[in-house]
């Protein structure tokens, strides 16, 4: 079969045999694959330095007749984020790897536009990207309102199973309006000041939709 090429991003390695790797890849026009890279953990092979996660790849493969491709090349292109960065760009990869699986068709432009705010954020960075790929994916609604009802709240909500409620719909975490406007404010990358309380109820309101579509939460959301 004719070989295949496409940007991609790493998102996670498998140790395969006594060499290989299992990469899996969020491409940027066929969604998320898996392939076999072949001899990548031997000391000289071509892949070992290129198969890096957080790196802008340009990846080519040829399908499998009925099962797995396989990698054929790697080309590493720019670093996404600083080195001081990492551990963040790491726990976004680990979201985003749980939540675009293999035969997806989308995800590419998600995490990546979220690489790049967590890049750019000087204030609270993870939350923030974090926030964008859910948003991207379509699991937030309008924080002005009731997701249930629509009803439109100015003073404190309610985060109950991952979505924001009215009084009059649920009772569950107390969302206050100052919270939320200071949310809205630092995705448009305002400096604000984030409350350590608040900050942890931006910690578990994450972690709540994360649970709620079944997605295990990281080690920074965990509470």
């Amino acid at each position: 079969m004719a070989e295949i090429q496409d940007g991609a991003l790493l998102v996670r390695r498998i140790p395969y045999g006594d060499t290989s790797l299992i990469c899996h890849f969020i491409t940027e026009h066929h969604g998320r694959i898996a392939l076999m890279a072949r001899g990548a953990r031997r000391p000289k092979s071509a892949f070992r330095a290129s198969l890096e996660p957080l790196y802008e790849l340009q990846i080519a493969w040829r399908p499998g007749r009925s099962g797995m491709g396989t990698l054929t090349d790697v080309n590493r292109g720019t670093a996404l984020l600083q080195p001081a960065q990492m551990l963040d760009g790491q726990e976004l990869i680990a979201i985003a790897s749980r939540l675009f699986q293999e035969g997806d068709s989308h995800g590419y432009e998600e995490l990546h536009s979220a690489l790049q705010l967590l890049a750019v954020s000087s204030q609270q960075p993870l939350l923030v990207a974090v926030w964008k790929l859910l948003e991207q994916t379509g699991w937030l609604g309008d924080m002005s309102c009731c997701w249930h009802c629509g009803t439109e709240e100015n003073g404190s909500m309610f985060w109950k199973q991952g979505h924001l409620l009215c009084g009059a719909c649920g009772q569950g975490m107390e969302i206050s309006a100052g919270l939320r406007k200071t949310i809205a404010a630092l995705m448009h990358g305002e400096r604000v000041m984030l409350s350590e309380a608040n900050s942890g109820r931006w910690r578990e309101m994450i972690r709540l939709i994360l649970q709620q579509h079944g997605i295990k939460a990281t080690d920074s959301f965990k509470v």
